[in-house]
Formats: C-alpha cells, sequence, structure tokens
C-alpha cells in the first residue's frame, strides 16, 4: 500500500529502519533518477544525494544554495510515492529551520553533515 501523506511516509520509514532487514536506499539527484529508482520492485525508500543535486545545478557540493536545494528536493518527493530522506549537507546556517522546510516539502528523514565543527557546538 503506498503512503501518500508526509506522517504516513514517516511512520513507514520508521518502520523500515526498525525491521530486522537491512535497509538500502540509492541516492537520487532529480525527479527522472527518483522514478527510475522507485520503479524497481526492490526499492522501499529514497535517498536524496546532496553532491548529485548541487553538480546538477552546476555547482560544487557544498555551494549549492538553500532554494536550490530544497526545490531540488521537492521534485524527487513529488516524483515518488515512497519515503524521502534528504542529504542537508551542512544545514545552511540554521539546521533545525532548514530540516522544518524540508519536513514542509515532504521529506522524512534527513542528514545534515559536511561540516567540521567543534564537539559542543555540533
Amino acid at each position: 500500500m503506498a503512503a501518500n501523506t508526509t506522517a504516513e511516509r514517516a511512520q513507514t520509514l520508521r518502520a523500515l529502519h526498525e525491521a530486522p532487514e537491512i535497509l538500502r536506499v540509492v541516492n537520487v539527484w532529480d525527479a527522472v533518477s527518483a522514478a527510475t529508482v522507485a520503479g524497481l520492485p526492490e526499492t522501499k525508500a529514497i535517498a536524496t544525494a546532496g553532491h548529485s543535486i548541487a553538480a546538477s545545478y552546476g555547482y560544487a557540493d557544498g555551494g549549492m544554495p538553500l532554494e536550490t536545494a530544497l526545490a531540488g528536493v521537492k521534485a524527487i518527493v513529488d516524483a515518488v510515492d515512497l519515503p524521502v530522506t534528504a542529504d542537508l549537507d551542512d544545514g545552511y546556517d540554521d539546521p533545525a529551520e532548514t530540516i522544518r522546510r524540508a519536513i514542509g516539502l515532504g521529506v522524512v528523514g534527513a542528514n545534515v553533515e559536511d561540516r567540521l565543527r567543534p564537539f559542543e557546538e555540533a
């Protein structure tokens, strides 16, 4: 059964993480790659690739503006009916707000990394 709402997709992703089977997700970078990977019967969730999304817009890894990153992620979310977890680089100076905005687009998982910070700050 397809998960249509953000809450349903989040519950699905959580269940996939809790299941005894290894969860494999494929990184995608646009709507076409997302739809192609989602069309494979073994695909249960999708992950975005920050570096690849940046490159597809002509940016270096970590150099893509937030609005561009979110537009790329939204295109992927809209292209599939699966949970999407997003690579949100370093959080774009406000990780909490970046994640809030990504959730608003339908993202149900995220990783925030790509920046070395002192432990106390991280």
